[in-house]
């Protein structure tokens, strides 16, 4: 590589210019992807109809922030799928017709390949089972079908050794370098970085990262508080937006003075219930306050979308 730089700068050649290319051309081409693919595909697939599944990416492209886990315990692929699809939908959209398609795909450079048993699960029948009168409940999973199949692909690509078919209680590994491995195998990011436990005690270094909701990707990993009365439990969310720092003055120590407002976007569904956590429908996040120093026990991934 040194080699390489040499020999460039000594014949005076540059870098060809990233070219970036702006999110709302890439919308674009998502959609004209997706019209374009409907003329071909007329086959269903995972029970599925083409049309129903490209009218589901559609709304996608317009919205990520409906996206909807589902039933299964896939909080890492859909706080990453999320991403994809606010910075990259062209690339996440031709990943969900590839996949519905071929049972292959690539997101970015990461690589799903179905199994037969997962082409064959009936996931209504499944929804349908499983939830029985609970029309709220049913209802929600089964417009989620095409969700389901996006977050399926990832979790199989990154998590094979867990069924993506079958009970829906069952345990999934949730880690933070999982999530980390999950945004730098991808390739679409320049950098991915955990903050540190010493970070996270800086006031700066903390709000810092915080902060960059706007141009990378935040993702907290904790115990949150969630639906009903379970308490507490792992799960990762998306930050949306930069945080609000109010001062208390209730303590004489600063780290529990300043509590610190986020909104985050989780699960894509609106909750019956949320230990009365302020839920925003448009945005599909909660909000919730913490003082600085119960941030110790909160994982912060900040991952720097590449300029492509």
């Amino acid at each position: 590589m040194e080699i390489i730089e040499s020999l460039k700068e000594l014949l005076g050649w540059d870098d060809p210019p990233v070219v970036v290319v702006p999110r709302a051309q890439r919308r674009i081409k998502a959609k004209a992807s997706i019209e374009a693919w409907l003329q071909s595909q007329t086959t269903p697939q995972y029970k599925l109809a083409p049309y129903k599944f490209a009218e589901r990416l559609r709304a996608l492209v317009d919205a990520p922030q409906t996206l909807r886990q589902g039933a299964y315990g896939w909080c890492l692929p859909a706080a990453f799928l999320n991403s994809v699809l606010r910075r990259f939908p062209d690339v996440a959209v031709q990943f969900g017709l590839d996949l519905y398609a071929k049972g292959e795909a690539s997101i970015g450079d990461i690589e799903a390949t179905m199994s037969d048993t997962f082409r064959a699960f009936d996931y209504p029948e499944a929804i349908r089972a499983a939830y029985g009168s609970d029309e709220r409940a049913r209802d929600l999973f089964l417009v989620s079908h095409a969700d389901w199949l996006l977050l399926a692909g990832i979790e199989q690509a990154t998590h094979a050794v867990f069924s993506v078919t079958g009970e829906f209680n069952q345990l999934v590994s949730l880690t933070t370098g999982a999530l980390v491995k999950l945004f730098e195998d991808s390739g679409l990011y320049a950098a991915v970085s955990d903050l540190s436990a010493a970070d996270k005690r800086d006031r700066q270094k903390l709000l810092e990262a915080l902060n960059k909701s706007a141009t990378h990707d935040v993702v907290m990993v904790a115990d949150m508080t969630r639906f009903g009365p379970n308490g507490l439990t792992r799960h990762a969310g998306r930050l949306v937006s930069a945080p609000t720092v109010t001062t208390s003055g209730n303590s004489t120590n600063p780290a529990d003075n300043e509590m610190i407002a986020l909104q985050y976007w989780s699960w894509g569904f609106q909750p019956t219930r949320a230990n009365d956590l302020p839920f925003d429908p448009e945005e599909n996040a909660f909000t919730t306050s913490m003082s600085r120093r119960q941030f110790i026990n909160v994982d912060i991934v900040v991952a720097e979308p590449k300029p492509i």
